[in-house]
């Protein structure tokens, strides 16, 4: 398993090592509840950010998972690996 997390892929693609990595997914619960054109329903992360496109809401990669208030951090969450965000897109 690769424990490293998406944020340290940021060095590698900032210096062009590697291509910048943008993953994307379907939010199976937001599919079924509101169909396919619901901006809600696509799910994008990348070594920077981590949400939702169409509705302008992302978080810091190191944030990811953690809760928010109102816009203020409210409960730091442990960070994801490559693994679970690789498992959160299938």
């Amino acid at each position: 398993f690769d424990e490293n997390e998406l944020a340290d892929h940021k060095e590698a693609s900032e210096t062009g090592i590697n291509p910048y990595p943008i993953y994307a997914a379907v939010d199976k619960d937001k599919l079924s509840e509101k169909g396919e054109n619901f901006p809600g329903t696509w799910f994008e992360f990348t070594p920077h950010e981590a949400g939702y496109a169409a509705l302008g809401a992302f978080v810091s990669t190191k944030n990811f998972g953690s809760e928010f208030e109102k816009g203020k951090l409210k409960k730091k969450g442990k960070k994801k690996t490559i693994c679970y965000m690789q498992g959160e897109s299938s």
